[in-house]
């Protein structure tokens, strides 16, 4: 009688646990999903605080912000719908430990890329929406570099391409 009830109590407890890890991951889903709907950041608009915008410029700003957040958003959900859950998964852990090591750029790239074990399909969705996703980053610049100054303009951040080319040339 004592092991029937110890099990009947050993049972109880592990559907408790279970039933509150479902519930968590199900309320963790519905944040995930909140969260990515409002974190569309569009790093062309992504300014350094060293660029004092005034009110028109601001104004402008953030009219282009509306006008590129829909499609950025449809790109990153795109890009998202590609990958497997599993995949989603390990890009996160690659994600993590790389930084945890140190890694950025094309390091990090790498590093990820190696994670995900895409197959040639998902590779080739991965790169158009990519060259997407860039293409419209550049529509976004040439925009903004109307709105901002000579000066404002020249403290922005050049794009990684530009360091590729300069450890090129000095590896040469």
């Amino acid at each position: 009688m004592l092991k029937v009830s110890k099990a009947l109590v050993a049972v109880a407890l592990i559907m408790a646990c279970v039933a509150s890890v479902d519930a968590a991951e199900k309320g963790a889903k519905k944040k995930k999903g909140n969260r990515k709907q409002a974190n569309v950041t569009i790093q062309a608009l992504k300014l350094p605080e060293t660029i004092e915008l005034n009110a028109e410029q601001k104004e402008k700003v953030e009219a282009l912000k509306k006008e590129y957040t829909p499609q950025f958003a449809a790109l990153q959900k795109k890009n998202r719908e590609i990958l497997t859950a599993d995949q989603i998964k390990a890009r996160r852990a690659a994600m993590k430990e790389a930084k945890d090591a140190g890694k950025k750029g094309k390091e990090l790239r790498e590093a990820v890329s190696a994670a995900l074990n895409l197959t040639d399909d998902q590779e080739k969705q991965m790169k158009a929406v990519t060259g997407d996703i860039r293409k419209l980053n550049g529509e976004v610049v040439g925009k903004l570099e109307g709105v901002l100054t000579a000066d404002q303009f020249a403290k922005i951040k050049k794009p990684a391409k530009g360091k590729k080319n300069k450890n090129k040339k000095k590896n040469s």
